[in-house]
């Protein structure tokens, strides 16, 4: 498990500006969604007449109070955070806008999944965000609810969902920042394992643009069916590296590369969760911190 927030230098001391083509991300808590998933919390929840986002969310918070398309309240008891380590100073009041909704399968019935930015903390860069899910039933019904901010931006994945066998699905949220030549992204796979948020692991990725050169490094997972029981997950950090127009005085043109680590996540019955079966893409995210600390 790595996050790159706790590993903040820099790769190279040539990096340069203008890294546009290799970022992507968001300002203000809440991360840019595909449209089809944002809500606000006075939308009506699908199947459900009469039902609106905020009362789901009030089931987490029971005294949160309406102020148009966004909301305020305290917890009565914080939410655990989905990673053990994270997480810390409490907040002192909620404030909620927009909702990023979508609806994932788990032995075949159906969930609802909420995230929404929560407000902001000094003390961190890793900023509270609110992931509760619920049983899509004919009432709909709170199962859990739990902190999964990892950096500064946080919205599900694209894609969100994987798909793990036996009519399932795990949630992908990602965390991320960027300055004008880096990119750091998080991410978390979630596991809704008897009525409780499981983190299966959290895979951090990078890109930079240096003199010569721009590196960018993307994750992917695969579902890997087999035997009766759940499906294996194949997850798969790429990083390609491709020659500039920027050239330091010092420096010759980088050279094209392209690099790969996979690792099988597979099903362990005594754990209750997926576990890997080898350490590539471990490696492969110690190598790259390692390249961040070179002065």
């Amino acid at each position: 498990m790595m996050n790159w927030t706790r590993q903040r230098s820099r790769w190279s001391k040539h990096i340069v500006l203008g890294l546009g083509m290799v970022l992507s991300g968001a300002t203000g808590g809440l991360a840019q969604a595909a449209g089809s998933r944002l809500q606000d919390i006075t939308a009506e929840v699908p199947g459900h007449p009469g039902t609106t986002y905020f009362d789901l969310l009030k089931q987490v918070v029971p005294d949160l109070s309406a102020d148009g398309t966004s909301a305020s309240g305290r917890f009565a008891v914080p939410p655990r955070h989905i990673a053990e380590g994270y997480g810390g100073e409490p907040l002192g009041s909620l404030d909620i806008g927009m909702l990023e909704v979508l609806t994932f399968m788990v032995d075949g019935r159906s969930h609802i999944a909420i995230l929404t930015g929560i407000g902001s903390v000094q003390a961190t860069v890793e900023q509270p965000t609110l992931l509760a899910v619920f049983d899509d039933g004919k009432v709909v019904k709170l199962l859990d609810a739990v902190d999964v901010g990892m950096d500064r931006d946080t919205s599900f994945g694209e894609p969100a969902l994987v798909n793990i066998g036996k009519k399932s699905q795990a949630l992908v949220t990602r965390s991320s920042h960027f300055n004008s030549s880096e990119s750091f992204e998080t991410t978390t796979l979630i596991l809704l394992q008897d009525s409780k948020l499981k983190l299966v692991d959290t895979f951090s990725t990078y890109g930079a643009r240096t003199c010569g050169a721009a590196t960018r490094q993307a994750l992917t997972f695969e579902e890997r069916p087999g035997g009766t029981g759940y499906s294996g997950i194949l997850a798969t950090i790429r990083e390609s590296t491709t020659p500039t127009d920027e050239v330091c005085d010092d420096e010759s043109l980088a050279p094209a590369l392209a690099i790969s680590a996979g690792t099988l996540y597979n099903w362990d019955a005594r754990a209750l969760n997926f576990v890997a079966t080898s350490d590539a893409v471990e490696k492969l995210q110690l190598r790259t911190a390692e390249q961040m600390s070179e002065p």
